[in-house]
């Protein structure tokens, strides 16, 4: 099947990519949405250099209406490019794939498409799938609520999925950060990377939001340069 997989550069989004692949799925390309700017859970530096990698085209939508945007842009790509069906990285059940699952569902339902979401069960299970494939996300943005500045720019790997494991649980926060609350990640490592990615310059910024119930103090890291070199050997 011919699919589009919502991208997001970070990590659930990279392990449905490997999943869907593995599954004998083609990808048309990598699909992201720019809800404001600057953007500041992800950096499209370097999402441009993971579709580089890949060898994946990626399309950015600017959203304004978020319903009506990315329905124009699925439209378009299945008028244009036969995709079947659509991806999405979101963990089942778990907290934004809830709002995010009743989008695309009817969506896709509308242009009679199918959607996947290949990533399900414990959030926990899930990052330890993550990291145990090979993919190696930074965090690249964090909650200053929750998280030490000493987080910021943390590659997760098997040792920091298990801090990030207790620091979750004692400040009641999902360890994916599902609930959208903890941080946002990039992915610069992948099995099916060609080669790696190298954050090389950025500055460090702050960002706050606020709703009736909650605020969040992002501290987050504006890519300036980043770089593909070839993967190191393991031994």
């Amino acid at each position: 099947m011919k699919v589009v997989v919502h991208w997001s550069g970070g990590k659930e989004c990279s392990l449905a990519y490997q999943k869907v692949i593995k599954q004998g799925h083609q990808v048309a390309c990598l699909l992201s949405f720019e809800y404001q700017r600057p953007y500041v859970f992800h950096s499209f530096p370097v999402m441009e250099l993971q579709s580089k990698t890949l060898g994946t085209p990626l399309k950015v939508v600017r959203i304004k209406k978020a319903y009506e945007d990315i329905l124009g842009a699925l439209t378009k790509l299945k008028a244009e490019q036969g995709i079947e069906g659509i991806v999405t990285g979101d963990i089942a059940g778990a907290g934004c794939a809830l709002v995010h699952s009743s989008y695309y569902e009817s969506m896709a339902k509308q242009l009679g498409l199918a959607f996947i979401m290949p990533n399900g069960g414990d959030t926990y299970d899930v990052l330890k799938e993550v990291v145990g494939t090979g993919i190696r996300p930074v965090l690249n943005c964090i909650n200053t609520n929750f998280f030490g500045e000493e987080w910021l720019g943390r590659k997760l790997d098997p040792k920091s999925v298990k801090e990030l494991k207790a620091l979750a649980d004692e400040k009641g926060i999902d360890v994916a950060s599902e609930d959208g609350q903890g941080y946002h990640s990039t992915v610069v490592e992948a099995p099916l990377f060609k080669e790696s990615i190298v954050i090389g310059e950025y500055k460090t910024k702050k960002k706050k939001e606020k709703a009736k119930n909650w605020k969040r103090n992002w501290l987050y890291m504006d890519i300036k340069k980043c770089s593909l070199q070839p993967k190191q050997e393991s031994h």
